[in-house]
């Protein structure tokens, strides 16, 4: 009898420290702010809260993509693995996509982006076909940060970063985003529900920045909200877009830059469709992501003859959300 009963003890108190283990790691795993970076007194006033972000420190300069992935973006709910390092059929594994430099003008470590035709021509993760992907996403995978740093029905949802277009960028009349709110699951993924991309006319004229909307079942809200290339090429811009994840939801963006203040978009729009068919995961996703313009890696049609290297940056990704769902 009494060993049975030390037996019956001792089972109580493994199962204690094991349940106790378990809440210390799930509360080690909680994701918090990221401490550095500082909520605007614009989104506070608004009654939105901080709850995450990424930017670089000076530590971060010189880290490969995979360190980047593993140690900067992962711990705090981002995801760096929509890039053309691959051993595929148009991978490119000693090329760099992604990097963290210092900025003159911020002062600061910022993001370089670049996407490359030559020596390689980079394809989409790997892939060879006639477009070209080098991104950086919210997390879909770790179901923590999944829910609070991803938009689902109803969401208000607030994003802030800051980026540089160099003024020798060179855009096709195809597309070139640069920013993408996108569904991962749902009946309908495919079509991105918002795009900031850059273009130009058929001979490389008429370069320009636009915001376009895609509903859910076709048609567009608004379509074509362009910036003069002039206007923010060369320039650091500062970018705050406010968004409600429902079929009749509200989107709203501002396009300052940064030199002067200049306000150079600022529009939104009521009772439009801001959601996807049963998503639960509305992703935010910056870096290059732009067509060949006809090119075929997998069919060796070259590309476009106005593509060529480049490279965009970015900095301070900022993402706020309301506790409650006011009207705008």
């Amino acid at each position: 009898m009494k060993r049975f009963l030390a037996f019956l003890l001792a089972t109580f108190f493994f199962c204690y420290s094991v349940s106790n283990v378990t809440v210390l790691a799930t509360q080690a795993e909680a994701p918090t702010p990221p401490q550095a970076m500082k909520a605007s007194a614009e989104a506070e006033a608004k009654g939105y809260k901080l709850v995450g972000g990424v930017t670089p420190e000076a530590r971060h300069i010189g880290w490969l993509y995979d360190a980047l992935h593993r140690d900067l973006f992962v711990p705090v709910g981002f995801d760096y693995t929509e890039h053309p390092h691959s051993t595929g059929p148009a991978g490119h594994m000693d090329g760099i996509h992604l990097a963290v430099v210092h900025d003159e003008t911020l002062n600061k470590p910022v993001f370089r982006f670049d996407i490359h035709i030559t020596p390689v021509i980079d394809g989409d993760r790997g892939s060879a076909g006639d477009r070209q992907r080098n991104y950086l996403n919210t997390s879909h995978n770790n179901r923590t940060w999944r829910d609070l740093l991803n938009g689902q029905e109803g969401k208000w949802q607030l994003l802030e970063w800051k980026m540089k277009v160099p003024n020798d960028f060179q855009p096709t009349p195809n597309f070139c985003h640069i920013h993408q709110i996108k569904a991962q699951d749902g009946d309908n993924p495919g079509a991105p529900i918002i795009t900031i991309t850059l273009r130009a006319n058929s001979d490389g004229s008429n370069r320009r920045m636009q915001v376009e909307h895609n509903a859910d079942r076709g048609g567009r809200s608004f379509s074509n909200r362009s910036i003069p290339w002039s206007e923010f090429a060369g320039e650091w811009i500062q970018i705050s877009q406010e968004m409600h994840f429902r079929h009749n939801g509200f989107f709203a963006i501002n396009i300052t830059r940064i030199r002067d203040g200049k306000v150079l978009l600022d529009f939104k729009e009521e009772n439009v469709d801001m959601y996807r068919r049963r998503a639960t995961v509305l992703r935010s996703k910056h870096g290059i992501y732009r067509s060949l313009a006809g090119g075929n890696i997998g069919r060796n049609i070259p590309p476009n003859r106005l593509l060529k290297n480049e490279s965009i940056f970015m900095s301070d990704f900022l993402i706020y959300e309301k506790a409650d769902k006011p009207n705008p």
